[in-house]
């Protein structure tokens, strides 16, 4: 009776121990399980985007990997790792494999956000660790820039089947030294059946270019317009033998002076930056290159008084009674004088981008030959008053230059820039007015420039408003020369006061002849 009653007993036992046994299998099972996808969880290195709104895009791709259980690895340890194993911040394709190694990571994530016209688009590109290859490309669109924020929740789902097929970086074999076969055939009677060298394959569409990441341009052709304002001022000692009342042996100090009226005269004219290498598949020097730059005047005229005959040096007084005193007046109050400017400069530029994307900054040399003339026609300053006439100008110059540009948002740069120019000469005119000794001008521009990428016109334009202020100093030596050819010594351009045959009058202190330019810029860069 005992034993019967028991025995079922002994089977519920038995059911529950086999029971237990199962659970206890199956959370050993689960526990691996989730071990196994903890160790499985891939590591991923998101570089920075580029383009508006990047930095956000990037931030929303992310947090929606981590959510996911991607292993993220920032920009930063991005870079430091390619510095330390490249050598430079900047990473290339082929260069992926051995920044990996050093990450740990199975994959490279980078993403451009663009806009064009009305439409917002981000393109994020999955490169294989293992050889740098680019495995796929997921991207969005919309009419706004926040409907590229559904990255945010669908990041993860696009790019998850490209990091699906990621693998990781494998370090190279160690090359081991190999022990030539003794019983091998001589090299003469082997055959050749090596393979012929494949040909590597070219990049796939679409993949990113060093060149146009970092910016260059290998071309730059822009319109300039603006203006142009004139300031210069001096003051001279002059013979008191030519001011009424005509007496011999004073000083008299006067003054002569330039001022353009309002921000002065319109300015048009073109430039043109060429750098040959940029346009080559992988280029060395895509920074360096030759820069063209002219200006020239529009609705610029000048005017002053004409002489008057009362007030020039009767000829008797210089032993020539016969000659007409004030021959040179006209009989006109005002004289218009013919005037133009221009500009031309030529030279070499290097315009390297310091910078790890197209922000910058970049830093710009140069060094070139450059003219600036101020013409003011010698037969109208002939007609004027002895003490409003001020000479043409003919400066020219070796121009050495440095500046730099940075990007506040990558459509959007400031510049700064200094140069300064070794003067070689300012001109005949200029020498037989003021003295025929004076030696070459020296100068120096300091300038500014805010610039505008202008995507949502055309790719590549571009608009820039710039200040720019410059100086030429002369100093003038020597005694002035004739109007024409030959002439007598009352008909000199203002003939400087002489003691003992040398000038101890004129113009004693350096000339300042000050600028100051306002541009509008539009142009075309080719990337």
């Amino acid at each position: 009776m005992m034993s019967w009653v028991q025995r079922p007993r002994c089977r519920a036992l038995q059911r529950v121990c086999r029971r237990s046994g199962s659970l206890a299998r199956a959370s050993i099972l689960l526990l691996a399980l989730g071990a196994a996808t903890a160790s499985a969880q891939p590591r991923v290195a998101v570089e920075r985007f580029s383009g508006p709104q990047s930095a956000q895009m990037r931030s929303l791709l992310v947090e929606s990997l981590r959510e996911n259980g991607v292993i993220v690895i920032d920009d930063a340890e991005v870079r430091r790792a390619a510095m330390e194993t490249l050598g430079r911040s900047t990473v290339r394709d082929d260069d992926y494999p051995r920044v990996a190694q050093a990450l740990d990571v199975v994959a490279f994530v980078s993403g451009r956000v663009s806009r064009a016209r009305r439409q917002w688009s981000l393109r994020v590109v999955v490169h294989n660790a293992a050889d740098g290859m680019r495995i796929g490309v997921a991207g969005w669109s919309g009419r706004t820039v926040a409907s590229l924020r559904a990255v945010r929740r669908t990041g993860h789902a696009r790019v998850a089947e490209h990091l699906a097929l990621a693998q990781p970086a494998i370090p190279p074999p160690e090359v081991q030294a190999t022990v030539p076969d003794p019983d091998a055939p001589p090299w003469y009677r082997r055959e050749d059946d090596e393979p012929p060298p494949s040909t590597p394959e070219a990049p796939p569409p679409g993949a990113p270019d060093p060149r146009r990441d970092r910016g260059y341009a290998g071309l730059r052709i822009s319109v300039l317009g603006g203006t142009l304002r004139r300031s210069m001022r001096t003051e001279v000692l002059v013979d008191s033998t030519f001011r009424p009342p005509f007496e011999g042996g004073g000083r008299l100090a006067e003054e002569r002076q330039y001022q353009s009226a309002g921000i002065g005269h319109m300015e048009l004219g073109f430039s043109l930056e060429l750098f040959p290498d940029a346009f080559t598949s992988d280029p060395s020097v895509p920074w360096l290159g030759l820069v063209l730059q002219y200006r020239h005047s529009l609705l610029l005229d000048s005017q002053g008084p004409s002489c008057l005959i009362a007030q020039e040096p009767p000829p008797s007084n210089f032993g020539d009674p016969d000659a007409a005193r004030g021959a040179r007046c006209p009989d006109r109050d005002v004289v218009p004088v013919r005037t133009r400017q221009q500009e031309l400069y030529a030279g070499i530029r290097a315009e390297p981008n310091v910078g790890d994307d197209i922000r910058g900054p970049w830093l710009t040399f140069d060094a070139g030959y450059g003219l600036f003339q101020f013409v003011l026609d010698p037969r109208d300053l002939a007609l004027l008053d002895r003490t409003t006439i001020v000479p043409p100008f003919d400066y020219r110059h070796i121009q050495l230059g440095a500046g730099i540009r940075y990007g506040l948002h990558p459509l959007l740069f400031l510049g700064a820039r200094f140069s300064y120019r070794i003067g070689l000469g300012v001109g005949q005119d200029a020498r037989r007015i003021w003295g025929m000794d004076t030696g070459p001008a020296s100068g120096f521009t300091v300038g500014g420039e805010l610039r505008h990428e202008m995507p949502y016109i055309g790719k590549g334009v571009f608009a820039a408003l710039g200040v720019e202020w410059f100086r030429f100093t002369t100093s003038f030596r020597g005694q002035s020369s004739c109007i024409v050819a030959e002439c007598a010594e009352y008909e000199l351009w203002e003939p400087w006061p002489e003691r003992d045959g040398v000038v101890d009058g004129g113009i004693r202190d350096p000339v300042r002849d000050e600028y100051l330019r306002l541009s509008l810029t539009l142009g075309y860069a080719y990337r």
